[in-house]
């Protein structure tokens, strides 16, 4: 019995490579924003608001303040709401609300991650973002190959 295109077009089975590789490197990347935003609401006492602010926030706003000359203006409001931006667009990404919208997005942050470090001078650290964004680039560049999306 000859194989239906409607039948391969629609099983799992028979995706494609780069479809597969686009779906590893989504699920990779949501669960990364994911989890590093939940991280900045954790601490050995458990996840709270408290956590963010008084630790993750206020530790960040006094390493901008004494290594950059960053005016305050500038990077707190981004601190303030990394946390929430990462969490959201973690889970959009991992839903596959706009996939394509949002791993721009997401690439964005990055190079806005890698400007802070580069400012502060964390090499290791800039290369660390630097993967993370060649990996959405890479995911950018296979988005025309998603088959899952919950709102295109």
């Amino acid at each position: 019995m000859p194989r239906n295109s409607n039948q391969r077009n629609g099983s799992i089975l028979y995706w494609s490579a780069e479809t597969w590789a686009f779906l590893s490197l989504r699920l990779f990347l949501s669960l990364r924003f994911l989890t590093a935003g939940l991280g900045k609401f954790n601490s050995d006492e458990g996840y709270s608001f408290s956590n963010l602010y008084d630790g993750f926030v206020a530790g960040r706003i006094e390493v901008f303040s004494s290594g950059t000359n960053l005016p305050a203006f500038l990077h707190a409001p981004f601190l303030y709401s990394i946390a929430y931006v990462e969490v959201l667009l973690g889970l959009a990404l991992f839903l596959g609300i706009r996939t394509k919208h949002t791993l721009a997005i997401i690439s964005l942050i990055y190079v806005s991650l890698a400007y802070g470090l580069m400012l502060l001078g964390n090499i290791d650290g800039v290369t660390n973002v630097g993967i993370h964004l060649l990996l959405t680039a890479a995911a950018l560049y296979f988005v025309r190959h998603n088959k899952c999306e919950l709102l295109r």
